[in-house]
C-alpha cells in the first residue's frame, strides 16, 4: 500500500497524492500534492537555477531517478541485445547552467536538464511522481 502521509524537512506532516486520491475529489485548497492539478493551475511552477551550494541536492535528485547498474550476465546479455541502460546525468560545476531545480509553491519538486530547445530530462522526487508531473506539462511552463 502506498504512503499516505510523510515528514518533511521542516518536520510538518505532508499528505501524499495517494491520499488526496483517496478521498475522492478535489478539496480547492491547493494542497502541495493535489492530483488533480488544482495547485498546479492556480499556483503553476517555477525554476531556480543551480549553484555550487545546491549541486549535491540537485544530484541526489538525479540519482534517485537513475536505473541502478548492475554487473550481472543476464544484464549485460540483455544489453548487447536491446541497448544498455540510459546512463546516469552527473553534474559538473560546468554544467550548471544546464540544470534547474523545479519548484511548486515553493517547495522543490525535482530537476530538469535544459538546452537550447528547452526541457530535455525531467527528474521528479519521490513524492511528487504520482501527481501528474511529467515532461510535457513541466516543459510547457519553462520558459527559455
Amino acid at each position: 500500500m502506498a504512503e499516505l502521509a510523510y515528514t518533511n524537512e521542516d518536520g510538518d506532516s505532508v499528505k501524499t497524492s495517494q491520499f488526496l486520491k483517496n478521498r475522492g475529489s478535489c478539496c480547492k485548497t491547493a494542497c502541495l500534492h493535489c492530483p488533480y492539478n488544482f495547485t498546479l493551475t492556480r499556483h503553476g511552477l517555477e525554476f531556480k537555477e543551480l549553484e555550487i551550494s545546491s549541486l549535491l541536492t540537485a544530484q541526489a535528485i538525479i540519482d534517485e531517478n537513475s536505473p541502478k547498474e548492475e554487473n550481472t550476465v543476464s544484464a549485460s546479455l540483455l544489453a548487447s541485445a536491446f541497448g544498455g541502460a540510459k546512463k546516469k546525468d552527473i553534474i559538473s560545476k560546468y554544467q550548471l547552467g544546464n540544470y534547474r531545480f523545479v519548484q511548486l509553491k515553493g517547495f522543490t519538486c525535482g530537476v530538469v536538464k535544459v538546452g537550447s530547445l528547452g526541457v530535455s530530462a525531467l527528474y521528479l522526487k519521490e513524492h511528487f511522481k504520482d501527481q501528474g508531473l511529467d515532461l510535457d506539462i513541466v516543459a510547457s511552463y519553462y520558459n527559455v
